[in-house]
């Protein structure tokens, strides 16, 4: 009888396995199906160049990169502050050279030495956004700029964000945050340090539970349909969530203080 117990127990574990490894690459391919169009030309660029520079890289320049850029070597403007100092050690182990310096600010590169320059989730940060644009034009024959949408800004938008910032017809727009634009539905998740895990007060903002990024939100979900809508969008890279401005030879750009 154990024998025969065994083998229907081995048959169960290998059919869950099995169920698990079709539920898992089911997954894969309906995300990979979601993903926004320019989010995957942007990848296909990405293979396609040769030279890549990484304009505010920190601690992860994309792959491909062979020049990676960035003023903060400590966490103060990513990840609400938590986390590494960037590991420059780290970054020129993978044959990537390393440029501590804002990227608003004059670049050493020659003009279109680089085929692609890729900037994620910097822009909003700057201080002047013109003159990045004008050196990433400068320096290279094509990129792109990726940021917040202003949908998503106002959502879930951080303290150290300066730009609201919307693209149309080859042109990119930022316009200074105001007081009333600044994390209008509540604050930022806490760090406990005891802990080590993000925490929910009175005053965090709901859009950053119903989003639970990295699962640090452990309390009860009230809004269950809205949050899976939210999370639908971000893993997606959709418009409604990122601006993706891909461009070429060069583009134009209009600021607003």
């Amino acid at each position: 009888m154990s024998n025969k117990y065994d083998l229907k127990s081995l048959i169960r574990k290998s059919h869950k396995r099995i169920l698990k490894l079709i539920n898992n690459n089911r997954k894969k391919r309906s995300l990979k199906e979601e993903l926004d169009k320019r989010w995957l030309l942007v990848q296909k660029k990405l293979k396609e160049s040769e030279k890549i520079i990484d304009l505010g890289c920190g601690n992860n320049p994309v792959q491909g990169a062979t020049v990676g850029v960035d003023l903060y070597l400590d966490p103060m403007q990513r990840s609400l502050g938590v986390g590494n100092k960037i590991d420059i050690e780290r970054i020129k182990k993978r044959g990537i050279t390393f440029i501590n310096t804002g990227i608003d600010k004059p670049l050493p590169f020659r003009d279109k030495e680089y085929d692609f320059a890729y900037s994620h989730h910097v822009f909003e940060h700057l201080e002047d956004p013109a003159s990045a644009c004008k050196e990433m034009i400068r320096i290279a024959k094509a990129g792109v700029i990726i940021t917040p949408s202003m949908f998503s800004e106002l959502l879930f938008g951080r303290s150290y964000h300066r730009w609201l910032i919307i693209e149309y017809n080859n042109t990119i727009f930022f316009f200074k945050k105001r007081a009333f634009e600044d994390r209008p539905f509540g604050q930022h998740p806490e760090w406990d340090k005891q802990s080590k895990r993000w925490k929910a007060t009175e005053d965090t903002n709901p859009f950053d539970i119903l989003l639970n990024e990295s699962n640090w939100y452990h309390g009860k979900e009230s809004f269950p349909r809205l949050s899976n809508i939210l999370k639908k969008y971000w893993n997606a890279h959709s418009s409604l969530i990122e601006v993706i401005f891909l461009w070429k030879d060069s583009f134009q750009y209009r600021i607003y203080d």
